[in-house]
């Protein structure tokens, strides 16, 4: 039993690496492609969300989402489909490809969870069964973003797991590091970018006024996240009121998206973009519209996540504060890009790892003290819980 249930440990963090790196290329492939055909791919959503709710009813997957992972993570629960995984897939592909404004970390968590989730069996014990399904999240975020630290954490910051000082807990925390770091390695060595901006802080000087500069920011963009989790959890109660309610969401998308120049679809990798390499074409609302955006897309069914458009939201937004206050733009972007993210997920040691991963130890040190305030700021709003 004891090989069998390691065999199933690095079947766990194997395929899930391997689903996860080619769903990220894949994705990132055909994004490239359709960007060029919006105006005409964009009129087509209404489709595509008909199938997404469609093919969500066929497999029985209604109420299969993070919040079931979450759940099965910390107490055993009925195990999913094999084809829940591989259409969460294809809806999000989908999404995408026609322009939607949704993430795509949905796909790498779930799959995850539900790989480790369908490796158990009724000879493991209830502590095992929760381990494999963690073992597999925590996999698919790291294989995605390449951010095994941040990964560990992420994922145990979201399901609420407390680190004890027992001998059990100290190799089971272990484990997750150790497979998350094989899952970011392999994913990148199978073809996966890893997005990594070296931020120089060096020329910030260290002083009462720009400690307090950023404290403000932290707070602002803690605030930032926060809109986001209300804006979208009104909008899922007001489309679960009022059904005709979706259409009308998805009419005025369409249309803004038009008069936008589709600017705001899909991951935000170009507002993300311009925020590290020319600023100066990022524009003061885009944040807001980003945010407004996604958050409409992810409340009327869409598939996808909140993950990256939360990062493309942060990284716009520090930019305008950045300018505005007059510190290191890149700096503030980076903050924006690791807060928001963390404020919208409830999660305050993830920054952390966050920035040390995506932006070097400099910024690691800075992000310290916008953590700390966002851990007594949000206490409360999560787009998981």
């Amino acid at each position: 039993m004891i090989k069998n249930f390691y065999f199933r440990i690095v079947l766990i963090i194997g395929l899930t690496t391997v689903c996860c790196s080619f769903f990220g290329q894949t994705l990132l492939f055909l994004i490239n492609i359709s960007k060029n055909y919006y105006q005409y791919l964009i009129l087509l959503t209404p489709l595509v969300l008909l199938f997404t709710k469609y093919s969500n009813k066929i497999i029985k997957t209604h109420g299969v989402g993070m919040k079931y992972f979450v759940e099965a993570a910390n107490k055993d629960n009925d195990k999913v489909s094999w084809f829940f995984p591989i259409v969460l897939t294809i809806n999000t592909l989908l999404a995408h490809v026609f322009g939607v404004s949704v993430g795509r970390e949905g796909v790498a968590v779930q799959l995850g969870g539900a790989i480790g989730k369908n490796m158990t069996t009724n000879d493991l014990s209830d502590r095992q069964k929760k381990y494999f399904v963690r073992l597999g999240m925590i996999s698919g975020f790291a294989a995605l973003f390449q951010t095994p630290l941040a990964a560990v954490f992420f994922i145990l910051e979201i399901i609420g797991k407390k680190i004890r000082v027992t001998a059990s807990s100290i190799y089971e925390f272990i484990s997750y590091i150790v497979a998350a770091f094989i899952s970011a390695r392999l994913s990148h060595l199978l073809g996966l970018e890893k997005f990594f901006v070296d931020v120089n802080v060096s020329n910030n000087d260290i002083n009462l006024v720009n400690i307090l500069k950023i404290a403000f920011i932290s707070i602002i963009l803690t605030f930032i996240g926060i809109l986001f989790v209300i804006i979208q959890k009104k909008s899922k109660v007001a489309v679960a009121t009022y059904k005709y309610l979706t259409w009308v969401l998805l009419v005025l998308f369409i249309v803004m998206s038009f008069t936008l120049n589709f600017r705001y679809a899909s991951l935000g990798t170009n507002l993300i973009d311009f925020s590290f390499n020319d600023y100066s074409n990022i524009k003061v609302y885009d944040f807001i519209l980003k945010l407004i955006f996604t958050a409409i897309c992810t409340a009327i069914g869409f598939s996808g996540g909140e993950v990256t458009p939360l990062f493309a939201i942060g990284a716009s937004c520090g930019v305008v504060l950045g300018i505005w206050l007059g510190l290191p733009v890149l700096m503030v972007a980076g903050l924006g890009y690791c807060l928001v993210f963390s404020s919208a997920t409830k999660t305050w040691i993830t920054p952390i790892f966050l920035a040390l991963e995506v932006f070097g130890f400099k910024l690691m040190l800075i992000m310290i003290l916008p953590a700390v305030l966002l851990y007594f700021i949000n206490k409360k709003y999560s787009i998981y819980s």
